[in-house]
């Protein structure tokens, strides 16, 4: 996440969408709750240095160097945040977050806050190591669970100017923002091609691999998985592309992605549902890390507003046709 020479600037630097997306996938295959928390220290990193002036790029890159893991906290807990001026330039935070992955891994998040309920969102890279404001039992998902989620009450939390992260209204800046969305994508295609490669074992060892009824579930599958791959990798190019694209290519790119983005859940929804038929019961024994996984995949596809985002696509491509899209 660094910048060259210590490293490849992996999110936000030149060439290295593809790369990013073939690591997300590699460790969504392996397990979704690493590729979470991995994705939400590489956006945490790319909003810092898309947005954040010298001082905070600094301390960001600072902590990174020291292994200080990063997240993205934005989803409002019962008391959404809010910030106040604090003497000298500073802030204090009022509020708490919910959703917090990583709660005892992450050393810095990227805070969300208002002034009041209806200004402009403002970042904030903030401390996230005190365990005193941690609530676990927050996190009552049956899904995900080794990504330690949970509640973050930012209460009392004084930050200096230099923390603060680009202009209030930045974090809604596209690319980056909604055009983003394929870096998780790319952990959900890693997490049906590692259901896959489990589901295949499976039935190798129930000496059921022969069955041309399971073997054409499974072709439906892998047909699925590789377009969806495809798919979030186009979709990444378009995104990288347009980091520096006037306003009517940038707003392609992001219908490119959140287009991407549906297709993904939709072709993941497949394989579960296939994988889940395959195996009957077995897909669901707890002894077994396929469940587990089908678990975390299921959970993961949940993302905010999916309709919304497909809408916003819809409205780019009905103006600009399809073949706008690369």
């Amino acid at each position: 996440m660094l910048p060259s020479p210590e490293g490849h600037g992996l999110g936000w630097a030149h060439g290295t969408a593809r790369p990013l997306s073939n690591l997300l996938r590699v460790i969504g295959a392996a397990d979704l709750a690493l590729a979470r928390l991995v994705e939400g220290h590489v956006n945490a990193a790319v909003l810092v240095e898309i947005h954040g002036d010298r001082q905070v790029r600094e301390a960001m890159r600072t902590a990174v160097r020291r292994g200080v893991l990063l997240g993205v906290w934005g989803a409002e807990g019962p008391e959404p945040l809010e910030w106040r001026d604090h003497g000298g330039g500073g802030f204090a935070l009022i509020g708490s977050k919910r959703y917090a992955s990583g709660l005892g891994h992450v050393g810095l998040a990227v805070l969300t806050a208002r002034a009041t309920r209806d200004a402009p969102i403002r970042m904030f890279l903030a401390p996230a190591d005190d365990p005193n404001r941690y609530d676990h039992d927050a996190w009552t998902a049956s899904a995900m669970r080794a990504t330690r989620s949970g509640g973050f009450d930012a209460t009392g939390i004084i930050l200096e100017e230099a923390e603060c992260i680009g202009k209030a209204g930045a974090l809604m800046t596209e690319p980056w923002f909604e055009g983003g969305v394929w870096r998780y994508c790319a952990a959900h295609v890693g997490g049906a091609e590692g259901l896959i490669a489990r589901w295949t074992d499976m039935l190798r060892r129930m000496e059921r691999l022969d069955d041309p009824i399971q073997r054409n579930r499974l072709g439906r599958a892998m047909a699925d998985a590789t377009a969806a791959r495809a798919v979030v990798e186009a979709a990444a190019e378009a995104v990288e592309a347009a980091s520096h694209a006037p306003p009517e290519a940038v707003e392609r790119a992001v219908a490119h992605s959140l287009l991407a983005r549906e297709a993904v859940e939709s072709a993941c929804t497949r394989i579960l549902a296939l994988c889940e038929r395959s195996l009957g019961m077995a897909a669901q024994d707890i002894r077994d890390p396929l469940d587990r996984m089908r678990r975390d995949l299921s959970l993961f596809l949940r993302q905010a507003a999916p309709d919304a985002k497909l809408d916003r696509a819809v409205r780019t491509v009905t103006e600009t046709g399809l073949e706008a899209l690369r």
